[in-house]
């Protein structure tokens, strides 16, 4: 999401973007503005505010991805003290969750992917990346622009609907999906998601914030998720650190490591 030169050129373009080819470069483009947080491994240090009606929370969370040998995620909480231990871990399709207070681990099933993460308004989807954009959606472009890029000259902005594959576990029914493309970077704008493709109303947004360089990448350093249902209420993650392509033990990513 003209009989003159001009048209010739508009009419090409059309052509362009409605070609196999063309296909292909927005799964690309997609691809990599989803996967910008992320390289053959990555290590983040974040803060994640939650604000509703009950409460107004902040985390500290520190996370570990490891893509080298399939899809590898540790997310842990640093503090307060009264949520520190708590941990995610994903390990190719399993999910699990730990609490210290119990000291047990639960593992999560596909049906618990949307369920809220620690009283966010994000789900254990979003904090793993379970789904994958461009693995997982049918995508067509809606718009597409030229304006003034986040850090300086111009960039080319994209509006896409994606509607689920057949086969995909997701949640669901549509997204529409704004990104941007410089020479110079490539990063997300929002995500509005629908539950139904035929739906006109959204059931929530996600926006993309706060451009800075972190690990040699200009990126959003803030994701702020909003819900129709409860306003007023919402969850900021903020990046604070971000290193990419480091080396992580493969013990990192065990129950072990999930417990401690």
């Amino acid at each position: 999401m003209r009989l003159t030169k001009h048209v010739l050129l508009v009419v090409i373009g059309i052509l362009f973007w409605a070609s196999p080819a063309h296909a292909e470069s927005l799964n690309e483009l997609v691809r990599r503005a989803d996967m910008i947080y992320r390289g053959k491994t990555s290590a983040a240090v974040m803060t994640m505010s939650v604000k509703t009606k009950s409460f107004d929370r902040s985390y500290k969370i520190v996370a570990w991805d490891d893509s080298r040998r399939g899809d590898r995620t540790l997310i842990r909480i640093l503090g307060p003290a009264a949520w520190r231990g708590h941990g995610t871990l994903k390990v190719g399709e399993q999910l699990k969750l730990f609490d210290p207070k119990t000291d047990r681990i639960q593992v999560v099933g596909h049906s618990m992917l949307g369920g809220s993460w620690m009283g966010s308004h994000f789900t254990n989807d979003d904090l793993v990346k379970e789904t994958r954009l461009a693995r997982d959606y049918t995508l067509s472009l809606v718009k597409k622009w030229d304006a003034p890029s986040p850090i300086g000259g111009n960039a080319t902005y994209y509006r896409i609907a994606m509607t689920p594959k057949p086969s995909a576990p997701v949640a669901w029914g549509k997204i529409v999906y704004e990104l941007w493309e410089s020479p110079k970077a490539i990063a997300p704008i929002s995500a509005t998601y629908y539950r139904k493709a035929s739906d006109k109303a959204a059931v929530r947004t996600l926006k993309f914030s706060a451009i800075k360089e972190l690990a040699g990448r200009w990126l959003p350093s803030k994701m702020t998720i909003t819900v129709a249902s409860k306003p007023g209420e919402y969850t900021r993650l903020t990046y604070t650190k971000l290193r990419l392509n480091v080396d992580i033990p493969k013990d990192k990513f065990t129950e072990q490591a999930l417990r401690h």
